[in-house]
């Protein structure tokens, strides 16, 4: 009786400790991985595996041993001891290397060891681990597991040939560190950024937003281009065409100041242009520019193609086309663009001067959206009347930002000729669409203006108006 009741008592004990003692454990991990993630500490992983691992098999081995009473050399107390012992290697392991590679300054030697080494780095010690606690807890000789483990290598090489050679290959990319986890490249035909390096694979996002996963053994084996690499300055080429009429020395100028005002082309290295080829129906010139990034490309090739259409009229180039068309007699060639005079019938205020002005037409300019039209400093020569689209008016205020401070729309002038007496260098003015514009001779704007008090005096309160937006911003606090 009392060997029973030794027995119930000595049982009793570890049972409440295990009670009790488990679910606090898990309460204070809990609270230690909620800590780290707030801090952002890599430990949290690890910290999880201990959570949901460790303290688990360690409650069963308890159980087991000092609650249901099994022996030590039990085969099922030996099973959970062998494989308690290996998830508290490879915790323990877990923990080292946060501490250790975690928290490495970027460009330091922590941060540049490849996370698939220290992965592969940690599996290996787990397997020499195990195979040591294998022998001590099973008391096997260590020769034997090593045979047992040379024999299922050689097995597990066998089926696994394909997977291995992959994570050989991607080991052999992070030590040469050809690509990095940010870069662009172009892989097996898929131009992206790369987001993941793993053991087998690369995960490239194109720029549609699709996912392209590149065997590493591929990468190794094959050619890929580095966008990123030496630089992540990208540089772009873009061949036009222009009629033999335009003279070369004119259509690189105006394809040089296209290039450098538009908006994301570095000025270092300096755009260029090109005269590379005589073809059947134009000149070709290649236009050559580079970007900070190659996220920027698409958005700046994009912003050239579209302001060179309207620069090109306004400078009088030609774009051909080998297009060959034949027109029956009495038959319409199609729609024509509208003369100065179809473009006055809306403000024929301003007619009288096409009448002043000796027969010279006024000349239609066409400006893109986003197109600067005057910038502050660099007023628009000539008298300039707005009859399609809309333009915003800014300025520099006195901490140098440029600011919106009103917007223009058809009926509305401007230019160096409008002033009257007033500055209008420091308003710039944007297209704010696609915009068309009649500019007239100074000559017979200034007649119509001397002849029309009227007119002069709303384009003049129309100019001192701008004149107050820009002192009230320059004076802003």
């Amino acid at each position: 009786m009392n060997d029973l009741f030794e027995q119930a008592t000595s049982n009793f004990w570890p049972a409440i400790g295990l009670a009790v003692g488990f679910p606090l454990v898990l309460l204070l991990l809990n609270e230690a991985v909620a800590f780290c993630e707030r801090r952002g500490q890599p430990l949290s992983k690890t910290l999880r595996t201990v959570r949901n691992l460790v303290i688990p098999c360690l409650a069963v081995l308890v159980f087991c041993r000092f609650v249901l009473g099994l022996a030590d050399d039990s085969t099922t107390v030996r099973i959970i001891q062998t494989v308690f012992l290996v998830v508290l290697l490879y915790s323990l392991l877990g923990v080292v290397n946060d501490l250790v590679f975690g928290n490495g300054e970027p460009n330091s030697w922590r941060s540049r060891v490849p996370k698939l080494f220290r992965d592969l780095s940690r599996a290996l010690l787990v397997a020499v681990g195990a195979m040591f606690i294998y022998s001590k807890v099973w008391g096997y000789e260590l020769t034997n597991a090593l045979t047992a483990l040379g024999v299922g290598s050689v097995v597990i090489g066998l089926a696994l040939q394909e997977p291995l050679g992959n994570i050989v290959s991607g080991l052999m990319l992070l030590f040469e560190r050809p690509l990095n986890v940010g870069d662009w490249v172009v892989a097996d035909g898929t131009t992206g950024k790369v987001i993941e390096i793993n053991w087998r694979s690369v995960h490239i996002e194109t720029p549609t937003r699709e996912l392209r996963i590149v065997p590493n053994v591929s990468l190794y084996k094959d050619a890929f281009s580095n966008l990123s690499r030496p630089t992540p300055v990208r540089t772009e080429v873009l061949e036009m065409g222009f009629s033999y009429d335009d003279p070369p020395n004119r259509v690189k100028e105006v394809m040089l100041d296209l290039l450098r005002t538009t908006p994301g082309v570095l000025s270092d290295p300096p755009p260029l242009v090109r005269t590379v080829n005589y073809a059947d129906f134009s000149v070709i010139y290649r236009l050559i520019f580079s970007v900070a990034r190659q996220e920027e490309l698409s958005m700046t090739r994009d912003a050239i193609m579209t302001r060179l259409w309207y620069v090109s009229r306004r400078q009088g180039l030609t774009i051909p086309f080998p297009i060959q068309m034949e027109y029956s007699p009495g038959e319409n060639p199609g729609p024509t663009p509208p003369t100065p005079s179809e473009w006055l019938r809306e403000h024929s205020r301003f007619r009288p001067a096409i009448d002043r002005s000796e027969g010279k037409a006024p000349t239609i300019l066409e400006f893109a959206a986003g197109e600067s039209i005057q910038s502050p400093g660099h007023p628009f020569h000539g008298f300039a009347l707005i009859v399609k689209g809309k333009a915003t008016l800014t300025s520099v205020d006195a901490s140098g930002k440029v600011v919106d401070i009103g917007e223009m729309g058809p009926g509305e002038c401007f230019g160096d000729q409008v002033a009257i007496g007033h500055s209008t260098e420091a308003v710039g003015i944007e297209a704010t669409d696609d915009i068309t514009i009649l500019v007239f001779d100074n000559h017979s704007i200034g007649d119509l203006l001397k002849n029309s008090p009227s007119l002069a005096a709303e384009i003049g309160d129309a100019i001192e108006s701008r004149r107050q937006a820009v002192q009230a911003i320059r004076y802003r606090r």
